[in-house]
């Protein structure tokens, strides 16, 4: 579980906001948003991250991104009246891998609550070439502009 943080002053170093659709179906028995559909919530939040960052296009592309790893600290249970919205900011630029940090939050009622913790690291990869290759430089200079508070390689 990821340690007490100030909230609001943590939340400050995020420029990217995406409100969560959930859906009935997320549900589980235990009438909590389920475990796995956590994941499935920041995929939807970084491609849209990515797409508004980077303006990475998606069709007739040669390099990509793939997922290296994916990391959740689950805080307190999502339910289905709640609010919540996804934070998203780059916090690691390597040569061949960027770290994003992604982070829920339930804005019900105006107060704000930690809900869950993650991160994914992802690789560059050229499809054509069946390999990783090196960030390019117009994403490298997009994230850069568009982060307050990210480490480079």
């Amino acid at each position: 579980m990821p340690e007490q943080i100030d909230l609001e002053n943590y939340l400050t170093s995020f420029r990217f906001r995406w409100k969560i659709q959930m859906r009935w179906s997320d549900m589980d028995e235990m009438k909590h948003v389920n475990n796995a559909v956590y994941l499935t919530y920041f995929e939807e939040a970084r491609l849209r991250y990515l797409h508004e960052t980077l303006q990475i296009p998606y069709r007739d592309v040669d390099t990509r991104v793939i997922i290296a790893r994916n990391t959740v600290d689950y805080v307190l249970p999502l339910f289905f009246l709640d609010e919540p919205y996804l934070y998203i900011r780059c916090t690691h630029i390597g040569t061949k891998s960027f770290e994003l940090e992604q982070v829920i939050v339930n804005e019900k009622d105006g107060q704000k609550k930690l809900i869950a913790k993650g991160g994914t690291v992802m690789v560059t990869y050229n499809y054509k070439l069946n390999q990783s290759v090196a960030i390019p430089d117009s994403w490298r200079e997009q994230f850069l502009q568009h982060e307050k508070y990210v480490e480079t390689k």
